[in-house]
């Protein structure tokens, strides 16, 4: 099983992302999944990110709530989280 670590950018996107319940019950789902090597649901729409964000991926958590990772040597690594508008500028 792989471990967690937050990079201080997403412990900061953690304080003012305003997570709905379904947001937040999905985002321990989905995290558990990645954890346990398992495959995420097609709603979460996992996927490799380009430009600024190349070399990690992105789920989405429903609405406009991403939350952006990379796994590397059994650790998953949560980079960022928020909306669109908040991580891609």
């Amino acid at each position: 099983m792989m471990t967690l670590r937050r990079h201080k950018f997403f412990k900061k996107d953690e304080l003012k992302a305003k997570l709905t319940d379904e947001q937040y019950r999905k985002r321990i789902q989905y995290l558990s999944l990645i954890l346990n090597d398992k495959n995420l649901p097609s709603e979460a729409r996992d996927h490799e990110l380009l430009g600024e964000y190349k070399g990690m991926r992105e789920f989405h958590l429903g609405g406009d709530m991403l939350l952006i990772y990379t796994v590397k040597d059994d650790v998953l690594y949560l980079q960022r989280i928020g909306t669109h508008s908040q991580l891609f500028k």
